[in-house]
C-alpha cells in the first residue's frame, strides 16, 4: 500500500551496523538540551526488532548524581506506564499524510513481509530470507534515523521533560517482555542537561573534480555514532547554497583511512562550484557546516594515478604504493609525491621520481599526512590522484594549558584567557567549571575552542562566594591533556553582611557617659565598623568612632554628651565589596544625679526702697523653677521663695536694718532633676 514511497529508498545503498550485527541487544543514545532529554534506541538484530514490535519497550530513569554528588541507592522511575509500542496501522495511515517516512515504517512493519524459511528448505534460501529480513529492518531504522516522527511511530523515541539541571540520569531501555529461550540485552544511556550533545562539523572535506562530476570526501570515522545522514549543499556564487538532493545523502562507508565519499553531477565544466556538508542526527537535528571546498569540472582524462596501499611501518615511516592504469606507465615522464597536513592543501612536493615507479617510503612523516600523486605526462600535463590520508598514531597528549586567568564583572559575566599551546596538531580547548573543590567539574564549552579565550555567565544570587575553572587542551587525534591548575574567581558580592547585635546600651553615672556593648558581625569579609550617635531632637547622625577589623572592639563608652538628652546609636558594618548592614540601639536618657550649680548671681541693695534684688543667669534647658533659700544673720537657711523657670530675678522686700541676709539658689529641671546649690551671697543692711 506504501510501495511508491518505499521505492524511493531502493535507490539508496544503506550499509548500517543495525542490520549487520547479529547480537540480540538494544542500542540507545540521548540528546539533552532545552530543558528536556530526548532518547532514541534501535534493536541490533532482526529478532530483537520483531520482539520490540510485538511486546513494546519500557524505559526507566535513575537519578545517579545531584550537583556532582553520587546518589546512594538510586531509585527507578518508570517513564512508560504501559509499554511503548509502534503505532497501529490506522494511526500510521493518518500520520503518513504529514511525514512520508511513516508510510515506509507502516509498509515494513505491517506490509507483506518476506516469507519465513526454515533451514530445511536449503541453506541458500534460508540465508536469502535472513538477508531480506535484515534489509527490511535496516530500511525501517534508516527512516527512523531521518525523522523523529517516524521514530515515534515505530516506538523508538521518547522525550523526558521532567529533568533538572545539576542532575545526571541513567536510562534503562528494555523489551517490555523477554522472549522464551532468548535474552535481548537492554540499553543503558547516561545523560545530563549540563552536558548537552556537542555536534562537530564534518572534518577534512576534500573535492576532486572530473568530467561533469565532483567527488566529495570527508572523515566519518569519528562521527558515525553522531550522524545518520548528511546534507550536501552546492553554490555557484559562494553565498546561496542549495541541497544537491531532496533526500538526505548517505555517503559510502568509510574506507581504511576513515573517509566516506559522495559524487555529485556538475551542471557544467565551465564554472567553479562551492560545496559544504553538515550532518543529520538520529533526532533529526542538523550539525554545524563543514568548511567549504571548491572545484571546476575538467574534461575526461583517460587514466590517472591511483593510490593503492598505504602501510605504516613501526609507527615511524609510511610506505605508499600506487597503480598506473592503462598506458600511464608509458605516458608519464615523472611522478611527484606531494604531501599536506590537510585535504585542502597546499600539497608540498616531497620527491620527484622518474616514471615508471610504483612505491615510495616517507621517512619523516607528519602526525597527519595527506598524500597525492602528481603524474606529469611527456607533454607536460599534470594528472592527480585523489588525496589519501595516513597518520602515525599519536598517543602523546598536548601540554597542559598554562597562565589561566580571568575576572567576573558586576553582571556575572566571566572572562577567561590563558596562554596558547604551541603544538602543531592542536585542535583546541575545553573549559570546566565547579562551585567548590569538592564538586565535580562540569564542562561549560559546547564546542572545542580554537582560541585561548572563553566567556561564561554565572549567577550572583548565591551564597557560594567563589567559582572555579579548569582547562584542558585537545589535539586533532582527540588526545587530551591533564587539567590545568584550577583558577579561583570571587563572585562580585551583592549580598549585605550579617549585621552586628547591640546587646546593651545604658547610662553610667560613675563614668558620666553611655556604655554600649555588642556582638560583631559573623561575616568573614567585614573591613570596617562605624558607630553613629543620633539625638531624636534633630535626628542628626554624628559619627562617634570607626575602626577596621584589625582592631577587635565590642564595647564603647560615649562621654561627649549633654545631660538631659535622649540618645540612640547606629552601628554600621561594611564588607570588602562595600555592602553595608546596620544595627540600632534603643533610646537612652542621659541624666546625672545633680546638674551644675548656678554660678552667676548678683545682689543689689536699694536702701531707699528697702529691698534687695537678686539677678542670676542659668542657661540649662527645660528649667521648671528656681528655689531661693535665705538665712538672716546666723539663722539656718530656709526655702524662702520659689520662682518660675522663665524668671531669673527676684526682689526681697522683707528686710530690716541691722541684719545680714544670706542667699543661695538651686534650679529644678525636667524630671525633677536638681542642680547643685549655688554659693552663698551676703548682703548687709
Amino acid at each position: 500500500m506504501y510501495r511508491i514511497i518505499l521505492s524511493l529508498l531502493l535507490l539508496c545503498t544503506y550499509s548500517v551496523t543495525h542490520a549487520q550485527q547479529k547480537e540480540h541487544r538494544i542500542s540507545g543514545m540521548a540528546d539533552p538540551g532545552n530543558g528536556k532529554i530526548r532518547l532514541r534506541w534501535a534493536p541490533a538484530s532482526y529478532i530483537s526488532w520483531e520482539m520490540g514490535n510485538k511486546y513494546g519497550y519500557t524505559i526507566e530513569r535513575f537519578t545517579i548524581s545531584v550537583n556532582g554528588e553520587l546518589v546512594d541507592h538510586p531509585q527507578s522511575t518508570l517513564l512508560t506506564p504501559s509499554p511503548l509500542m509502534p503505532y497501529t496501522l490506522q494511526q500510521m495511515k493518518t500520520a503518513a499524510d504529514k511525514d512520508e517516512r511513516i508510510g515506509i515504517i507502516a509498509e515494513l512493519i505491517y506490509g507483506e513481509g518476506a516469507e519465513k524459511i526454515k533451514p530445511e528448505a536449503g541453506i541458500g534460501a534460508y540465508f536469502e530470507n535472513q538477508n531480506q529480513n535484515d534489509w527490511r529492518m535496516a530500511m525501517a531504522l534508516l527512516s527512523c534515523d531521518l525523522s523523529v516522527n517516524a521514530a515515534k511511530s515505530a516506538g523508538l523515541f521518547l522525550e523526558d521533560n521532567n529533568v533538572k539541571k545539576g542532575e545526571r540520569y541513567a536510562y534503562r531501555i528494555a523489551l517490555a517482555r523477554q522472549p522464551v529461550n532468548l535474552v535481548v540485552d537492554t540499553a543503558v544511556v547516561l545523560a545530563s542537561l549540563d552536558e548537552p550533545m556537542l555536534l562537530s562539523p564534518p572534518r577534512e572535506l576534500a573535492i576532486v573534480c572530473a568530467d561533469s562530476t565532483a567527488t566529495l570526501g570527508w572523515l566519518t570515522t569519528f562521527s558515525r555514532s553522531m550522524y545518520s545522514a548528511y546534507s550536501v549543499e552546492r553554490s555557484a556564487d559562494g553565498k546561496t547554497f542549495k541541497p544537491v538532493t531532496d533526500l538526505p545523502v548517505l555517503p559510502t562507508g568509510p574506507d581504511k583511512t576513515g573517509f566516506s565519499y559522495y559524487q555529485d553531477s556538475l551542471p557544467d565544466n565551465d564554472n567553479k562550484y562551492i560545496y559544504r556538508v553538515r550532518g543529520i542526527t538520529p533526532f533529526g537535528d542538523y550539525g554545524p557546516y563543514s568548511k567549504t571546498v571548491e572545484g571546476t569540472g575538467i574534461p575526461t582524462v583517460s587514466d590517472r594515478p591511483v593510490m593503492d596501499t598505504i602501510i605504516v611501518i613501526d609507527n615511524k615511516k609510511i610506505q605508499l604504493r600506487w597503480l598506473l592504469p592503462g598506458d600511464l606507465s608509458n605516458q608519464l615522464s615523472k611522478i611527484v609525491i606531494t604531501r599536506s597536513e590537510n585535504a585542502k592543501g597546499p600539497f608540498i612536493p616531497l620527491v620527484t621520481l622518474k616514471s615508471p615507479v610504483y612505491t615510495y617510503t616517507d621517512e619523516k612523516p607528519l602526525g597527519s599526512n595527506y598524500y597525492r600523486i602528481k603524474g606529469i605526462t611527456k607533454k607536460g600535463k599534470a594528472l592527480y590522484s585523489f588525496p589519501h590520508f595516513a597518520q602515525v598514531i599519536d598517543t602523546i597528549p598536548p601540554a597542559i594549558p598554562t597562565g589561566l586567568a580571568g575576572k567576573i564583572d558586576s553582571t556575572g559575566i566571566v572572562f577567561l584567557q590563558w596562554d596558547a599551546n604551541k603544538e602543531k596538531d592542536l585542535q583546541g580547548y575545553r573549559v570546566f567549571r565547579a562551585n567548590g573543590l569538592r564538586e565535580e567539574f562540569i564542562e561549560v564549552t559546547r564546542v572545542i575552542l580554537t582560541s585561548p579565550v572563553f566567556t561564561d555567565t554565572v549567577t550572583l544570587h548565591t551564597l557560594t562566594a567563589k567559582v572555579y575553572y579548569e582547562v584542558i587542551s585537545v589535539d586533532k587525534n582527540y588526545n587530551t591533556s591533564n587539567y590545568s591548575p584550577y583558577l579561583m574567581l570571587k563572585r562580585p558580592d551583592t549580598i549585605a553582611p550579617s549585621p552586628p547585635l547591640i546587646t546593651k546600651a545604658y547610662r553610667s553615672d560613675s563614668l558620666h557617659g553611655i556604655i554600649l556593648e555588642w556582638r560583631n558581625s559573623s561575616s568573614e569579609d567585614i573591613v570596617k565598623y562605624t558607630l553613629y550617635r543620633i539625638n531624636p531632637k534633630d535626628s542628626i547622625r554624628k559619627e562617634v568612632i570607626s575602626w577596621d577589623t584589625a582592631h577587635s572592639r565590642e564595647t564603647y563608652t560615649d562621654t561627649a554628651l549633654q545631660l538631659g538628652n535622649t540618645y540612640y546609636y547606629e552601628l554600621e558594618v561594611v564588607d570588602d565589596s562595600k555592602n553595608k548592614s546596620k544595627e540600632m540601639s534603643g533610646d537612652v536618657w542621659f541624666e546625672g544625679n545633680k546638674r551644675p550649680a548656678i554660678k552667676t548671681i548678683n545682689a543689689l541693695l536699694d536702701k531707699e526702697k528697702k529691698f534687695i534684688q537678686l539677678n542670676w543667669q542659668y542657661n540649662q534647658p527645660e528649667v521648671k523653677q528656681f528655689r531661693i533659700f535665705r538665712a538672716k544673720n546666723d539663722d539656718p537657711f530656709i526655702l524662702f521663695s520659689t520662682q518660675n523657670g522663665s524668671v531669673q530675678q527676684w526682689i526681697d522686700d522683707e528686710i530690716f536694718l541691722g541684719n545680714v541676709y544670706k542667699y543661695k539658689i538651686t534650679a529644678v529641671l525636667k524630671g525633677d532633676v536638681k542642680t547643685e546649690m549655688s554659693k552663698v551671697i551676703e548682703v548687709k543692711y
